[in-house]
Order: structure tokens, then C-alpha cells, then sequence
């Protein structure tokens, strides 16, 4: 399982952009995110749509291209 501090990271390194922009939601939303460390299944989805893949290695190799 992804977890947010990964997302975080990953949307931080590749776009420069907060998590609430890259989703277009409120802060306080993702500041429960942070909080619970659960992401909502949708916003899962939105992020696999636009990435391509949920593995860990393949998105980290993607913002640390070899």
C-alpha cells in the first residue's frame, strides 16, 4: 500500500506542487490525510490515472531517473 508521505513526496519532486494542488481540494482535507495517513480511495484512483502505476519503485525511479 502507498502511503501519503510518498505521494507527498512524489508530487513535490516531479511537479512542484502542494498535494491539495495537485488533487485541487482543501487543506484541510489533506491535513487529515497527514493525519491519518489514509488516503481516500478515489484520490488513489486520481493519482493512478495520472501516473500510470501504484508501485513504489516504478514512481520513485520516475523522479529519480537513473
Amino acid at each position: 500500500m502507498i502511503d501519503f508521505l510518498f505521494i507527498q513526496l512524489y508530487i513535490k519532486k516531479k511537479y512542484d506542487q502542494k498535494v491539495e494542488d495537485y488533487f485541487n481540494i482543501g487543506k484541510q482535507s489533506v491535513s487529515d490525510w497527514r493525519t491519518t495517513n489514509l488516503i481516500p480511495p478515489k484520490r488513489l484512483l486520481d493519482f493512478y490515472n495520472k501516473e500510470g502505476s501504484m508501485d513504489i519503485q516504478t514512481l520513485f525511479e520516475n523522479i529519480y531517473k537513473k
